[in-house]
C-alpha cells in the first residue's frame, strides 16, 4: 500500500481517492495551461481568458475542474472573479516536473549532437 509523504503510515482510501482525483485533474493539457498562467499570481477570469487562449466557457470548465479538484479557488472581486492556486505545492510539483522533461529534452539533443 502507498505511504503517505513523509513515509510513515499507508494512505487511507479516502487520501488515495483524493490524491487519484488531484492527478486526473493535473491530466489534461488545457487545465496544465491555466495552472502555468497562475503561477505568476491570481487572475481573473478575462485575464486567464487572454493568457490562455480558451474560449470562455472551455475556460470555465476547466477552471471548475480545477477548483473540484483542490487546485485552484475562486474569489468574487467586486463584477470580476478572480483564480488563484489554492495550494502552493502544486507550484514545486510543476517545477520537479518541467526540471525533469527540461534535463530529459537536453539530453535527448546532447545525444542528437553525438551522433
Amino acid at each position: 500500500m502507498p505511504r503517505s509523504p513523509n513515509g510513515s503510515t499507508p494512505l487511507s482510501e479516502a487520501q488515495l481517492e483524493a490524491l487519484a482525483r488531484r492527478f486526473r485533474a493535473l491530466g489534461v493539457a488545457s487545465r496544465l495551461r491555466v495552472l502555468d498562467a497562475l503561477m505568476v499570481g491570481p487572475l481573473t477570469m478575462g485575464e486567464l481568458e487572454h493568457a490562455t487562449g480558451l474560449s470562455q466557457s472551455n475556460l470555465s470548465r476547466q477552471v471548475t475542474e480545477l477548483e473540484q479538484a483542490g487546485c485552484v479557488a475562486r474569489a468574487r472581486l467586486g463584477r470580476e472573479v478572480e483564480v488563484r492556486i489554492a495550494d502552493p505545492s502544486l507550484k514545486k510539483l510543476c517545477e520537479l516536473v518541467c526540471g525533469s522533461l527540461e534535463r530529459q529534452a537536453s539530453a535527448a539533443h546532447a545525444s542528437l549532437r553525438r551522433t
